[in-house]
């Protein structure tokens, strides 16, 4: 491919695909931590059916995966509450766990999320002093003070999920406020997953997922043909490419990409699951996507390949350890 005039180089497959450690990471979380911390112990006050310390504030997304992207401004925290004074996730019982329609979940008061979530959403605007904006099942916090990121703030319940062989699987209950719904995520099982496939590809899955997403953040920046296309999106859609096409003869990323992308375009899309392996990777909720944008996504990622000598060639340089 060295000598062709179509397609990537070596040098910007490579580059892509490395993992970006970014400075800001730590002092923007510790920051965040702080404050989240202080919402969680405001609102214990204020809603006095859990204690401050049955809430586990941590990292997830991109950035505790690896997945993340030089151009990444969005850093994922979880607020999980454990424990209130009517539910205890230790305590749960096959009983207590009642599916609907695949992912809704029957609830009593004492699951109720969005109860959860609005206490924090009130502390949060009083302690950040800046306009915060409510998601679908997330709360967005701009960047603060000299922060880096947006914070991606996502409320919700640790829960358990049983299985017909009597196990029982940790999963999030959280609340759409769109679908005005419970339902449950399985973020634990889809990075559990994502490792174990990344080790069983000798870290070339990840390397791919970095390198797609960097496509779609170079193409928003300069023709915006690749829009609306979510990280987690990109990762599952990946994490439904057999194994073996994140192999190549020669060894090369740049043949790797073009396995994975040719096996993409020719892929019966109607079986995909999400990278948890519970789901449809299509639905109507917050998380699930459409064949229909998938499909598109597949076609924008071979024109952006074919276009790429054309307006790239500032994107080719190194880009680890950089913001």
């Amino acid at each position: 491919m060295g000598e062709n005039t179509l397609g990537f180089c070596e040098e910007f497959v490579n580059n892509a695909a490395e993992v970006v450690v970014s400075k800001s990471v730590k002092p923007d979380y510790d920051y965040i931590e702080k404050i989240l911390r202080q919402a969680v112990n405001n609102a214990a006050v204020t809603a006095p059916y859990f204690k401050p310390e049955d809430v586990l504030i941590y990292l997830q997304g991109s950035y505790a995966c690896k997945t993340n992207t030089k151009f990444q401004a969005k850093m994922e925290v979880v607020v999980e509450l454990q424990k209130t004074t009517e539910y205890d996730y230790e305590k749960m019982t096959n009983a207590d766990f009642v599916m609907r329609e695949d992912f809704f979940v029957n609830f009593e008061y004492y699951f109720d999320v969005k109860r959860f979530k609005d206490a924090l959403v009130s502390e949060l605007q009083k302690l950040v002093k800046q306009k915060i904006t409510v998601g679908v099942t997330n709360i967005l916090i701009p960047p603060l003070a000299d922060l880096q990121h947006t914070i991606d703030v996502l409320p919700c319940f640790k829960y358990k999920c049983f299985t017909p062989d009597g196990g029982s699987i940790r999963c999030k209950l959280v609340y759409d406020k769109t679908l005005d719904e419970h339902y449950l995520m399985f973020t634990n099982l889809h990075a559990a997953n994502g490792q174990l496939k990344d080790e069983i590809t000798q870290g070339n899955f990840k390397r791919m997922v970095r390198l797609f997403k960097h496509i779609v953040a170079i193409s928003l920046r300069e023709d915006m043909n690749i829009q609306g296309v979510r990280g987690y999106f990109v990762e599952c859609m990946l994490y439904n490419v057999p194994n073996e096409m994140y192999f190549s003869a020669d060894g090369k990323l740049l043949s790797v990409f073009l396995k994975v992308i040719n096996w993409l375009n020719f892929a019966d899309l109607d079986d995909f699951v999400c990278q948890n392996q519970i789901w449809s990777f299509w639905g109507r909720a917050d998380g699930f996507w459409y064949q229909a944008a998938a499909r598109q996504f597949i076609n924008d990622v071979i024109e952006f390949y074919q276009a790429f000598p054309d307006k790239r060639t500032e994107i080719i340089k190194p880009i680890t350890n950089r913001k």
